[in-house]
């Protein structure tokens, strides 16, 4: 029975199309961490993005990162034209920070340098970052959703440290559409109201554990999609 279970459950998220995992995405952007898409550059790709943009929440940021960002740009430093004009230290808002509640989408994240992934982790687990450099002392809201596009070959892959903090890893998009966007901003309001019982926990828990999983990002993540999944259907308990 337990075996059954198990195989049930491997067959549902193998299943899992990439246009549904980017529509559970788009509820809750910020809550999933983000996504992994594993696809070469291409029409595909930039079509499969522009639906996602679509659906994302209105009035928050979605940025482009490339992987040859400096820390000053990601982190934001002193804004030497203001800071001359007014005679005291002004800070200059990094990428991060200017998408606070939004989305940023990282070109060719296999290749992002050590210190900027560490970076970019932090602020995906506190939600800020604290910034002190040249002179500077500012505490700086980052909550949001990282889009990393993976484009390496099979000896090159996205940081480990990265794809821990993503909910949904996805490969080359297919023809399938998105969701609505009447039905994402619907699950939107009724995912607060979405319930979980504890038993639906634990079981997800000893599914997480029958595959070795170790990270509890993962079973974290799991609920979230679970509740996500049942209100993208319009209901307010998952089965």
């Amino acid at each position: 029975y337990r075996r059954a279970r198990l195989t049930r459950a491997c067959r549902s998220s193998a299943c899992m199309s990439a246009a549904l995992a980017a529509s559970l995405f788009a509820i809750d952007p910020v809550g999933f961490g983000g996504l992994r898409l594993r696809a070469r550059a291409g029409a595909a790709r930039e079509l499969f993005l522009a639906d996602l943009a679509a659906l994302l929440p209105d009035g928050k940021p979605l940025r482009r990162m490339p992987a040859s960002i400096s820390e000053d740009r990601l982190l934001g430093g002193l804004d030497l034209g203001a800071t001359l004009a007014s005679g005291q230290p002004i800070a200059m808002r990094g990428l991060l920070g200017e998408c606070d509640g939004g989305v940023i989408v990282a070109a060719m994240a296999e290749r992002l340098p050590a210190n900027i992934i560490a970076h970019v982790s932090r602020a995906l687990d506190t939600g800020a970052l604290h910034v002190e450099r040249e002179g500077l002392h500012a505490h700086v809201a980052a909550r949001f959703a990282l889009v990393a596009l993976d484009e390496g070959e099979e000896d090159e892959a996205l940081a480990p440290a990265l794809c821990d903090r993503l909910a949904f890893h996805i490969g080359e998009p297919d023809e399938e559409p998105l969701a609505e966007r009447r039905d994402i901003e619907q699950a939107r309001k009724l995912l607060p109201r979405v319930h979980l019982e504890p038993a639906q926990m634990e079981e997800l828990v000893t599914v997480a554990s029958a595959f070795g999983i170790g990270s509890p990002r993962a079973c974290l993540f799991a609920l979230r999609v679970a509740r996500a999944s049942a209100a993208l259907t319009g209901r307010d308990i998952v089965n």
